[in-house]
């Protein structure tokens, strides 16, 4: 469908925060590769943004914590299309 979206790249606390964030926008870019080859989804809907270890949604003090802030999550930024109820 039409829709813009940014992908948002996220880590764990593990290393430096300068490693974590060079690591999440990798990880943001590659999602949105996956969406391009292989959804053949237009780049120019997705943008991609790494936010390391900032917004953690788990604790990082066990390995369940850490893995759940191991995550790319996609955030809709408008539609295109105009909503029409039936």
């Amino acid at each position: 469908p039409d829709v813009v979206v940014e992908l948002e790249g996220h880590t764990d606390s593990m290393g430096t925060n300068e490693y974590n964030q060079d690591l999440s926008q990798p990880r943001a870019n590659a999602v949105r590769q996956s969406l391009i080859d292989d959804f053949d989804v237009q780049g120019s809907r997705i943008t991609a943004t790494g936010y390391g270890e900032e917004q953690p949604v788990a604790t990082n003090d066990t390995a369940a914590g850490r893995q759940e802030n191991r995550r790319v999550i996609t955030v809709i930024i408008k539609t295109l299309q105009r909503y029409r109820p039936r």
